[in-house]
């Protein structure tokens, strides 16, 4: 719980438009802090001067509920169910068993609360805490670059019924998780750089890193002494005035982020591909930008 000269503080900031970092260094909390202030104070309703009318006392309650009441409001999650899905994962993923959570229930507990949720349910019942915690990041400082692994079949040749496999492309933001994709008919370096521009375009800015994963298309060569990068990839880091930093070269671990989010696309976007035909390049890519949105919509 955060007190009212926090609260108040925080809003403000934001409100003149101050970033998360000094934010949170202003008052000594993290970035998740700084989202539920704001998250309630928008489902509140009250302006900040209204706000300020009010006792202290009141202020605090209305962002800090007592627990019994937060609890009533929202629906707590079944993780003794979860529990079992994650069992029968080949690859756990808490994040995409949240945003499942977050279709039913979208008024639901925050990511950093369900992992905390999580991480006492197994306390409680299992005798060990064996979650990872999310990594705080920085609002606008990093965009994950990766093809989706599998390239499936989605793309019909009208004239002879032919089917043809496609090759997704996939980024995501590193601070918000929102996702971009596009579909391609290969892996070529004039598709990746199609697909960094429009990512760019979509996302309406330019992060200060570009992160691919070890791609043929985007370097050269990149070992623990030296990165070179494509020549075209390179005027399009001079052109966007960003950095490239990809992962370690040998043990490249260090993007979960697009991972995740990779497997997440596989089942969230591809599997609802597969329900339509599709005969051209331009409708299947219309269809993928729909369900993107509707994707980014339970961020």
């Amino acid at each position: 719980m955060q007190k009212y000269s926090t609260i108040i503080g925080v809003i403000e900031l934001r409100q003149s438009g101050i970033g998360y970092r000094t934010t949170k260094k202003r008052y000594n909390i993290g970035n998740s802090t700084v989202t539920l202030i704001m998250n309630r104070f928008h489902e509140l309703g009250l302006s900040l001067e209204e706000l300020k009318a009010m006792p202290p006392k009141k202020v605090e309650e209305a962002f800090y509920p007592p627990e019994n009441l937060r609890r009533a409001e929202k629906e707590l999650p079944d993780f003794f169910q979860i529990h079992q899905r994650m069992m029968a994962m080949e690859t756990p993923d808490l994040a995409f068993q949240w945003l499942e959570y977050k279709k039913e229930h979208p008024n639901g507990y925050q990511l950093s609360q369900f992992y905390k949720l999580y991480r006492d349910f197994l306390r409680e019942n299992f005798g060990q805490d064996s979650v990872s915690m999310p990594v705080e990041r920085i609002p606008g400082e990093r965009m994950y670059i990766d093809w989706v692994g599998d390239q499936p079949e989605l793309l019909t040749d009208p004239a002879t019924g032919e089917i043809h496999k496609v090759h997704v492309f996939a980024t995501t933001l590193g601070f918000s998780s929102r996702v971009y994709a596009e579909v391609f008919l290969d892996e070529k370096l004039p598709s990746f750089i199609t697909g960094v521009v429009h990512a760019l375009e979509y996302y309406g800015a330019v992060p200060k890193y570009l992160v691919p994963d070890n791609l043929k298309t985007a370097i050269s060569k990149h070992s623990k002494d030296e990165l070179i990068l494509n020549s075209a990839f390179s005027d399009l880091e001079d052109f966007y005035n960003t950095i490239v930093l990809p992962p370690p070269p040998r043990k490249p671990k260090g993007k979960p982020t697009i991972e995740n989010h990779v497997r997440f696309l596989e089942t969230h976007l591809i599997e609802r591909l597969k329900e339509n035909i599709f005969t051209s390049l331009d409708s299947l890519n219309k269809e993928t930008q729909k369900i993107i949105a509707a994707i980014n919509r339970t961020r």
